[in-house]
């Protein structure tokens, strides 16, 4: 893999330097932090979505690993930067303070986003509002709910959700502290394991192994203080073609007069009423720059697997519904099942892979001379993730899940954190989503919600809020991090400081955030209908799994079981020949909600690759990139333009993906 993320000899040569700690770096991002997630929330909660009183739709910057808000950021400060630079040369920021910021708004996104806290904050007041005699909640379930983990007090959920709301009467925050200082005690010690996590691979992955972070290409072309990037002819070639596809949609949807170029997804199964075909369920053919310059990016096998298994999920649709398996269990083929198994082999695989070098990772963590300086030993970061994992199980073991569920949910967690981890390393996909595939549902699905009580049934569904999907986990963004130190020779020390201060302020910012606007616009007049759409989710699931006990989902299970084998079985065929065309990531991200909107992207990526290599090697493909980063950047920065604009002129705007 080429481009800046890939050509770094120097992690393995020479040690970071310390240099003057970057105090201006983190105030700016500080500062930053508390904009870009009101702005986060006003684009995917406020003005995104199925808007009861706008109709406005999106953008979704968080459903993509790589954030368009926080590069919109970025280039406008490296502009304003470039300015600086010209009249007050010692005043500029450097590169690596640039990315420094960077890092603080990557974590507070991950925090900030439309699969993390936004689930947590529709859960919270969730089963007061919408608990009544019909549905019987209160007696069901609500009463079992710890009194740390929702807002119990109707007088204070109400405005919330009607708006027009006092969120800083004292009343109001009596009954909301309690919560967010029990989860964002519970966040925090999440993202130290995570942390912890981190520090244990990336000696392995950064040094031995040298995965190639392709994600990172763009942050670090874009920050380039020599501006090697904009130099390019090619570069604003694709730059001009994406963004002027935003611009133009966008211009159609103010003036109607204008027609609109077809480039979000078309559902194909619309062509295709009748059983079986019926089966291959939604498949959207849309033709998304951005994604199509990020799908460069990936390894040939990658680009070819994502889009080849997003069609082989839905063949296996279409025959389990002629041979009649969807008659016994509408959820056959059991993908999203077959996907978690795909994780948890990943998972395997990653683990298996740091044997050979545990040893001489500890000799090298105790090494003060050694070329990748470590923030703490590497038994410092196993004890520290040790006791992390105690800490976590503590906190729901507390609220009455038993000790063995706990666990194994952590374990879980854990484990597809360290898979999606190990992908955005090793390969930088768009998105690594896993609908379905959190603990709640797999330790429901493996050993029967009869075998939990009420409950223990209540306290696991809190598990949904942080596992409803993994777009946006923290632990990838971490290890880039550290990448992004090794490139700019900033010491681990400092970036382990911009981590902490992000994650706090980004979880203060988040907090906030999504606290005033939901007393401000009311989540349910003037906020998106997702969001109180995912306390749906997760409460009429419980009352289901209360009033309907079931035992063990064989099917499901078995589903898992071939996920994981295939996932193994694929792993050991591409190192065995070198010619085998199918990665075995690429079984878990297909399944994915994500990936299944971008596959016609990662088609039209792949060819476009191949065809590159082929007839022009390497050289060309180089030659090429620029190109390619030009139709991500493009689509970006005018796709982030558009609801800026609409907030200002008060009007829906256009939405560069969904």
């Amino acid at each position: 893999m080429d481009g800046p993320a890939a050509n770094d000899s120097t992690v393995a040569r020479t040690p970071a330097t310390r240099g003057t700690f970057p105090v201006r770096a983190l105030a700016l991002g500080c500062l930053l932090l508390p904009i870009n997630a009101y702005w986060l929330v006003r684009i995917e909660m406020v003005a995104g979505g199925s808007i009861r009183d706008t109709n406005m739709n999106g953008p979704y910057p968080t459903n993509i690993g790589l954030f368009a808000n926080v590069l919109f950021i970025i280039l406008l400060l490296t502009i304003a930067n470039a300015g600086v630079r010209r009249v007050v040369p010692r005043a500029a920021l450097s590169q690596a303070e640039l990315l420094l910021v960077y890092i603080m708004l990557s974590i507070g996104t991950c925090l900030t986003s439309i699969d993390f806290l936004d689930v947590l904050f529709s859960m919270l007041g969730h089963a007061t509002r919408y608990a009544t005699p019909e549905n019987q909640w209160a007696t069901l379930f609500v009463r079992h709910i710890p009194s740390w983990f929702h807002v119990s007090a109707p007088d204070a959920v109400a405005p919330y959700y009607l708006g027009r709301g006092d969120p800083y009467s004292a009343a109001t925050l009596r009954a909301w502290i309690a919560p967010l200082a029990s989860w964002g005690a519970f966040i925090l010690v999440l993202l130290w394991v995570m942390y912890c996590f981190t520090l244990i691979v990336r000696l392995p992955w950064t040094r031995y192994e040298r995965l190639s972070y392709p994600i990172l290409n763009l942050p670090l072309e874009m920050t380039d203080p020599t501006g090697a990037i904009y130099r390019h002819k090619i570069f604003w070639l694709g730059f001009g073609i994406s963004g002027g596809l935003c611009l133009w949609n966008g211009l159609s949807l103010l003036f109607p007069i204008l027609p609109a170029l077809p480039i979000k997804g078309t559902d194909l199964a619309q062509f295709f009423p009748d059983k079986p075909w019926s089966a291959m369920g939604w498949t959207p053919v849309g033709f998304y720059p951005f994604a199509i310059g990020m799908g460069f990016l990936l390894p040939t096998d990658m680009l070819f697997s994502t889009w080849f298994f997003c069609l082989v999920w839905r063949a296996q649709r279409i025959i389990a519904s002629a041979s009649g398996l969807t008659d016994y269990s509408p959820n056959f083929p059991y993908v999203n099942e077959q996907a978690f198994g795909a994780y948890m082999a990943v998972a395997v695989i990653a683990l298996l892979g740091l044997r050979p070098h545990f040893k001489a990772m500890l000799l090298e963590s105790r090494d003060p001379q050694s070329p990748v300086n470590q923030p703490m030993p590497l038994r410092t970061a196993l004890l520290g993730a040790a006791l992390g994992m105690v800490a976590l199980c503590c906190f729901f073991w507390a609220a009455g899940l038993p000790l063995w569920a706990c666990v194994l949910s952590f374990v879980i967690y854990f484990a597809i954190a360290l898979a999606c981890t190990r992908m955005r390393a090793e390969l930088g996909p768009p998105a690594h989503d896993l609908h379905t595939g959190g603990p709640d549902y797999i330790l429901t699905a493996v050993f029967g919600s009869r075998t939990f009580t009420t409950p223990e049934l209540t306290v696991l569904t809190f598990f949904f809020w942080f596992n409803r999907a993994y777009r946006t986990i923290a632990m990838p963004y971490q290890l880039e991090a550290f990448k992004i130190g090794d490139q700019q020779r900033i010491a681990p020390s400092t970036i382990s400081v911009t981590l902490a201060v992000g994650s706090v302020v980004g979880l203060l910012s988040g907090f906030w955030a999504l606290y005033s606007t939901g007393y401000h616009k009311g989540a349910e007049v003037g906020m998106a209908s997702h969001f109180t759409y995912f306390g749906w989710e997760a409460f009429q699931r419980l009352g289901n799994w209360v009033r309907s006990p079931r035992p063990t989902d064989l099917p499901a299970a078995i589903a898992i079981a071939t996920g994981l084998s295939g996932t193994l079985a694929l792993n050991l065929l591409r190192l065995r020949f070198l010619w085998w065309p199918l990665h075995p990531l690429g079984i878990a991200v297909s399944a994915s909600f994500s990936l299944s909107t971008l596959w016609v992207p990662m088609l039209i990526a792949w060819v476009a690759k191949v065809t590159i290599l082929r007839y022009a090697g390497l050289r060309g493909y180089r030659a090429a990139l620029p190109f390619f980063l030009g139709l991500t950047m493009g689509d970006f920065m005018m796709g982030t333009l558009w609801p800026l604009i609409g907030a200002v002129l008060g009007v829906n705007t256009y939405s560069f993906y969904f």
